[in-house]
């Protein structure tokens, strides 16, 4: 029985307003014909990937609601009240079209949010009391948008998860990156580094153009208590009080809030750290959804269709279906009968694409991991007992069984993958069921590596000899598959 499925249910409701099936506007994202305006790797799927974004959105609609003219066109223009979970659900169509789809995707996503946005207008009065017109699609609306976005990732990235690795050029590549976002919302030279979106957030209350009052009051008494299902409002309360204790001071003071504390005698209070209790909520949501969002596996299967891959640790991917390796790394190449027929053909060809050649190997596959196609990322674990190296890899290409056709020769069914960071090699490798004219079956393995790392490089003995008893485990799990006798 699994504990998280009624949990899961609730929060797939939420996010996507229904609980089984992916939205099809999310298995759309794997259609287009190139990389997108943030390719895989990029800072911009580290941030607004994960469970991280949830705080994100709390944070961000806080922030947005100080601008008095950003927070009249919600208030007299939006359903938010009576439908918040749709509002939520187009602002996160929107974001994730934006990461992870191709530039027609992004371009059609922005362009039907300003259309939206065409009639939202009217009058507003400024921090300075005076009376000002607002127009959703004035450029200066869209910037503090912007600016309230693009800080709330990534502040809420640091909260939880700590700085944006170095390795993908830290705080300053995802506003440099995510900036492309605010232009194509009509943003007018937006920042481009984390110390221009702090200047620039500033700027605002220096210029006293950000304010509190009952309008704020209503949005914060709002996210303070939003008709959620009562099981997700412990852990959503705890996100709010994290995102609460993240906010500048002078934030809070204009939202009416207050840190987390509690009274002590005499007047004074103690602060309570919620950061520990809130990141455990977000590891809980994280158990119960998929680890990768179906916007993230759909984009990687089109980056891994378009030959993009972005997340290898190697850069000389997709040369197993061709059948081919390259110079300079160590190639295994394996082919063996393992029985006859086309019902073994097709056991042995679902074995493979359902990970069940690996589990009979001795490597433990998670049972939630989907079967073999473009883009799906598996942690297989070598080792025994509990004691299992992770061996994180991407699939890059899969072959289902067909039907026969005798003007195609050999039938071939299988798949290839790659080495993900963590592995301790980098390359990849290929598993595939072939049935000859004749009625065999074989299986056979193609894999070209080489040591992900100097460690690896001193180990290389021992990984060989590793990877030689992993292939022959491979192929006693074959023959299994394909004897109808165990069937």
């Amino acid at each position: 029985m699994n504990l998280l499925a009624p949990l899961r249910t609730r929060l797939r409701m939420t996010f996507a307003g229904q609980a089984e099936s992916v939205p099809a506007w999310e298995n759309a994202l794997e259609n287009g014909e190139d990389a997108g305006y943030f390719d895989a790797g990029s800072a911009v799927w580290q941030v607004n990937g994960g469970t991280t974004p949830i705080a994100a959105g709390i944070r961000a609609l806080l922030i947005q609601a100080l601008h008095p003219g950003a927070l009249a066109g919600v208030a007299e223009h939006s359903n938010y009240r009576e439908d918040p979970l749709g509002r939520l659900a187009g602002t996160i169509r929107w974001i994730f079209t934006l990461t992870y789809g191709d530039t027609v995707a992004a371009h059609e996503a922005c362009r039907y949010v300003r259309k939206l946005h065409v009639p939202v207008h009217g009058d507003y009065t400024d921090g300075h009391g005076t009376d000002q017109r607002y127009s959703a699609n004035d450029p200066g609306l869209s910037e503090w948008v912007h600016l309230a976005f693009t800080d709330a990732f990534l502040r809420s990235y640091e909260l939880f998860r700590g700085p944006v690795p170095a390795r993908l050029g830290g705080a300053d590549a995802y506003v440099g990156q995510w900036a492309k976002a605010g232009e194509l919302m009509g943003v007018i030279n937006p920042p481009r580094t984390d110390a221009e979106l702090r200047e620039r957030l500033q700027g605002y209350d220096d210029e006293g153009l950000l304010t509190g009052g009952h309008r704020v009051d209503e949005v914060v008494s709002f996210l303070r208590n939003p008709p959620l299902d009562p099981m997700l409002l412990p852990g959503y309360r705890l996100l709010f009080a994290a995102v609460v204790d993240s906010l500048p001071d002078r934030y809070r003071e204009l939202l009416g809030l207050q840190a987390p504390a509690v009274r002590l005698p005499g007047g004074r209070q103690l602060h309570v750290p919620v950061r520990p209790a809130a990141k455990a909520s977000l590891a809980v949501i994280g158990a119960a959804l998929d680890k990768q969002v179906p916007s993230e596996l759909a984009a990687l299967r089109r980056l891994a269709r378009i030959g993009r891959p972005g997340d290898l640790t190697y850069t000389d991917f997709g040369l197993t279906e061709l059948g081919r390796a390259p110079a300079g790394y160590r190639t295994v190449r394996r082919r063996a009968r393992v029985g006859n027929g086309e019902d073994a053909f097709r056991r042995l060809a679902d074995g493979i694409l359902g990970w069940e050649m690996h589990r009979g190997a001795g490597l433990r596959v998670p049972e939630e991991t989907p079967r073999a196609a473009p883009g799906v990322r598996v942690v297989s674990g070598m080792g025994a007992g509990p004691v299992r190296l992770p061996a994180p890899c991407r699939v890059l290409w899969s072959q289902e069984p067909e039907a026969a056709d005798p003007t195609t020769g050999p039938r071939r069914a299988g798949f290839g993958y790659g080495t993900l960071q963590g592995h301790p090699v980098a390359g990849e490798e290929a598993f595939t069921a072939v049935l000859d004219d004749d009625g065999t079956v074989w299986f056979e393995v193609l894999a070209y590596s080489r040591p992900a790392n100097w460690l690896m490089r001193a180990a290389a003995p021992v990984t060989q000899r590793t990877q030689e008893w992993v292939t022959r485990a491979y192929f006693r799990s074959a023959e299994r598959l394909a004897d109808a006798r165990l069937f």
